[in-house]
């Protein structure tokens, strides 16, 4: 029955320190996100013992402040907003923060398709998983996060700059960059 509930019900839940479930509501919440979650702090770093440490840090963040969780706004709007936090913390730390900064926006124009055909092939496949992932970890940070929060995190435009604390049009601009270097690096593959 728990399994039913939607995230943010499964937040209500856990945050009543006296239920017999949240052990539980825990798991379940782990079980659905600790993948996207992970993918999302591992690929923005691009250090794997700073990205468990911070992925736990996470983990241990979202338990110690589960009550002060609003049940008004999406979980992982607020789950990805602690996460980037703890990235930001973690560029301060190591001189990284001019990464998250500086990337200029001029265009205004509206996304367009931004589907890319699949190979036919296994090894073709391989080749652009490769190049994919090359060209994940050459993007701005900024870039990447809009790109990640979107691809993987399945979040709009709009959660995106909730999260990042940055303009809708912005957020949407590095979203359109992140792309369009991408479909550029991936263009031999179609």
């Amino acid at each position: 029955m728990l399994d039913q509930l939607s995230d943010e019900q499964l937040m209500a839940t856990f945050s009543q320190a006296d239920d017999v479930n949240n052990q539980r509501v825990f798991e379940i919440l782990y079980q659905r996100h600790k993948g996207p979650f992970f993918r999302f702090i591992k690929k923005s770093i691009n250090n794997d013992q700073d990205a468990h440490e911070l992925y736990q840090e996470l983990w241990f963040k979202i338990i110690n402040n589960k009550g002060k969780f609003n049940s008004e706004q999406k979980f992982t709007t607020w789950a990805y907003t602690i996460a980037r936090r703890l990235l930001i913390d973690q560029f301060r730390k190591t001189g990284r923060m001019a990464e998250l900064t500086g990337i200029k926006t001029t265009a205004d124009d509206e996304l367009v398709n931004t589907s890319i055909t699949a190979p036919e092939n296994e090894f073709a496949a391989k080749q652009m998983s490769k190049q994919l992932h090359q060209t994940l970890d050459k993007l701005p940070p900024e870039q990447r996060q809009a790109f990640l929060l979107k691809h993987d995190a399945d979040l709009s435009i709009k959660e995106i700059a909730t999260i990042t604390q940055q303009p809708h049009e912005k957020v949407k601009s590095q979203y359109r960059y992140a792309v369009n270097k991408i479909k550029l690096a991936l263009e031999h593959f179609i």
